[in-house]
């Protein structure tokens, strides 16, 4: 975004071609060095199944936004669209933010991959309700912004801000299970997408996220109340 806010945006006259590959087609090309594989449906769906690598930045007016905190503008892109149509509007997000290299797009989307029979990654989905009960048992991980943060979240979670999950995974434990959440689970889904695009195996998404977990009423920890209690006790 500094870059395309520098040197002003490419001038095309016209949307950057992208193909439609066929499954086989493009899972011989999204799978070449450099690829990079941006499914946009919505969290539910890729959660359901999606192609291995994947990132979930889900069609809305917010993809802009992440995209160009979390893709590399020097390396192809690979779509996955909700449905065909949508490939205009999704380039034009793109487009926003500099991204103008496309290598193609999935033809008839994931029914298309599941019927010529390709491998399928899943992201499971847990309940707020479902966390706070096991929540010892698990690395639950916030990506939210830090004002988020800072204004309350779920007790004994770890912190990382969303475009900094590839740089700071080192401090999760791979073993063991992590469950992410945000506002309302739109960047929580792109964070375990990463997470499992770094190696983790055992990642959640929490659908709903933040706003589920206030809305049930589940203990809520504020990082400035732990600072005043500490400096209290000194």
């Amino acid at each position: 975004m500094k870059k395309v806010n520098a040197d002003g945006p490419e001038v095309l006259g016209r949307l950057p071609n992208c193909p439609p590959l066929s499954a086989k087609e493009f899972q011989k090309a999204a799978a070449a060095k450099g690829a990079q594989i941006i499914d946009t449906r919505q969290m539910l769906a890729f959660g359901g199944g999606h192609i291995a690598g994947a990132l979930n930045i889900g069609l809305r007016a917010e993809l802009s936004i992440w995209a160009g905190w979390v893709l590399d503008p020097e390396r192809p892109l690979f779509l996955v669209l909700p449905k065909d149509t949508d490939l205009p509007e999704v380039q034009q997000l793109l487009g926003r933010v500099g991204y103008t290299s496309f290598g193609g797009f999935l033809l008839n989307g994931m029914e298309g991959w599941v019927n010529a029979g390709l491998p399928l990654e899943t992201l499971p989905q847990m309940t707020v309700d479902e966390v706070d009960e096991v929540r010892d048992d698990l690395q639950v991980l916030d990506v939210r912004s830090p004002d988020e943060w800072e204004a309350g979240h779920v007790p004994g979670a770890a912190y990382i801000f969303l475009p900094e999950i590839e740089k700071k995974a080192t401090r999760l434990a791979k073993k063991k299970p992590v469950a992410v959440y945000c506002d309302s689970g739109y960047r929580a889904s792109l964070g375990a997408s990463l997470l499992q695009r770094a190696g983790f195996t055992e990642v959640r998404n929490v659908p709903g996220s933040w706003k589920a977990w206030t809305a049930a009423e589940l203990p809520v920890e504020k990082p400035s109340e732990d600072k005043k209690a500490s400096d209290t006790d000194r």
